[in-house]
This record gives C-alpha cells, sequence and structure tokens, in this order.
C-alpha cells in the first residue's frame, strides 16, 4: 500500500498543472460565454431559460472538449513512459506488485475527471448567478424564477447527465465514468501490447456508451425505461471489469514493456 501512495503522489506531482490549468478553463469558459450570449439582455429582451442559454452560448461543447483533452493528457501520460528514458521499465522493476502501477495511473486519472466534474457543476451554478444578475427584475417586471437553478436541472437532460436525480440514472452515469476510464487506459494497453483484439470488446463499450448518452440527452422527449438504464449500467460495468483484469495480467506478464 505505501508504494502504491508514492506511486500516486508521483501521478499527482506529473498532473497537478495540468489538471489546474484544464481546472480554470472549465470554471472560466462557460462564464465568458454566458457574458456575451446575455450582454444584450434588457427590459424588452426576450429572456430564455437558462438551460437553454447554457447550451446555446455553446458551454456544454467547451466541457466535453475540455474533458477530451484531459483524456488526451492522460494518453501522453502513458505513452511518455516509452519514450526518452522509457520509465516504463523501471515501473515494471520496482518493488511493488504491478498492480498498483495500474491502479496509481487509474486513480489520477478518476480523481482528475472527477474534479473536472465537480468544477463543471460549480461553473454551472456561477454561470446561473451571472445570467440572473443579467436578468434582475426591471420595474414592475420580474425576469427572474424563484428556484430557477433546481428547474434548470429538472428541464435540461444535459444537467441531469452530470447530476442525476434518481437511483438508476445515478447508476448510469457512474457506469459511463468508470467505462471511460478504465477503457481509455485499456486502449492504450492494447496498442502497446500489441494486442489489437482487444480493441473488439473496447468497440462494443464505446457504443454503448454513446448510445445511452444520446437517449440521456433526448430523455425528455423520449422518456427512459428505468429497466434500460439498469441492464445498460451492468453491461458498462461488466465491460469495465473485463478491461481492469485483462490490463492487470498484461502489466503482470509484462507485455505492455
Amino acid at each position: 500500500m505505501k508504494g502504491f501512495y508514492r506511486l500516486l503522489n508521483h501521478e499527482f506531482a506529473a498532473w497537478s498543472r495540468a489538471i489546474v490549468l484544464l481546472s480554470i478553463g472549465v470554471l472560466g469558459s462557460p462564464l465568458l460565454l454566458l457574458h456575451f450570449a446575455t450582454k444584450d439582455y434588457a427590459s424588452y429582451t426576450v429572456h430564455e431559460r437558462y438551460e437553454t442559454v447554457y447550451m446555446s452560448s455553446g458551454s456544454a461543447i467547451v466541457f466535453l472538449v475540455y474533458v477530451l483533452a484531459l483524456c488526451a493528457f492522460f494518453l501522453k501520460s502513458i505513452y511518455a513512459d516509452y519514450w526518452g528514458s522509457k520509465g516504463i521499465y523501471t515501473y515494471l522493476t520496482l518493488p511493488v506488485r504491478r498492480e498498483a502501477v495500474y491502479f496509481s495511473k487509474l486513480a489520477i486519472f478518476a480523481m482528475c475527471l472527477l474534479l473536472l466534474l465537480a468544477v463543471q457543476l460549480i461553473s454551472i451554478r456561477l454561470g446561473y448567478a451571472l445570467v440572473a444578475l443579467r436578468s434582475e427584475s426591471d420595474g414592475d417586471v420580474n425576469f427572474v424564477m424563484n428556484n430557477g437553478l433546481f428547474l434548470s436541472f429538472i428541464r435540461s437532460d444535459f444537467f441531469r447527465l452530470l447530476l442525476p436525480f434518481n437511483a438508476h440514472s445515478i447508476l448510469s452515469t457512474i457506469s459511463i465514468l468508470i467505462a471511460l476510464i478504465t477503457g481509455f487506459y485499456y486502449g492504450a494497453l492494447c496498442e502497446r501490447s500489441k494486442r489489437r483484439w482487444g480493441f473488439l470488446p473496447l468497440n462494443v463499450a464505446i457504443a454503448i456508451v454513446v448510445h445511452i448518452i444520446a437517449n440521456r440527452l433526448n430523455e425528455l422527449i423520449n422518456p427512459l425505461n428505468s429497466v434500460y438504464l439498469y441492464w445498460t449500467s451492468g453491461f458498462l460495468l461488466a465491460f469495465s471489469g473485463y478491461f481492469m483484469w485483462h490490463s492487470i495480467r498484461w502489466m503482470k506478464s509484462g507485455a505492455i514493456a
């Protein structure tokens, strides 16, 4: 366990600058976009719902871009061990269990992804405050609805994807995150170990993730059955377990070196 903590501290030191910059971007970019989207608000301007303004401003797409940037940095951190001094050989010869090497990288990726998610939720809250400030009452007309942020989460499929309200949606979001975290690492190890057949189950898992997200982002129009979310979540968790088992097996055998 001590070896795992040391490896985790090493990974955190390597990630610290990148995660700070990404967090600042996730926090500030939507506020800037919402500022420009609402700069012309006046007494006779049509005041749209917050979730509508948020989506039309491009803030949701920006968050996806930052998540992809985080995933790209994770892949870069993996491949960096094969460049220059080839640190992967040092990792595999350390007096620690090889599972610790695997879980240290997996844990730092998971923590950074959860941190971005938390910062995104804070950004949504601050963005609502900005839009509400721009829409404050003018004379006898009040453009700000009571509990407007809560209602925005109720009405917005994107917001409820990030912060679900019921058990099956929570399980679905968690399974998507776990599949994303384990799948990215598994894909890199497949390429490094020359086990190209491993991309087959990975592509199936990706297809399931895309299908779930597409349906959940359209849930207000086509409500989803809780059974569907439980089954798809179970499939994703099963794939994630398979990815972890196979990745650890390859690391123990030294196939990734």
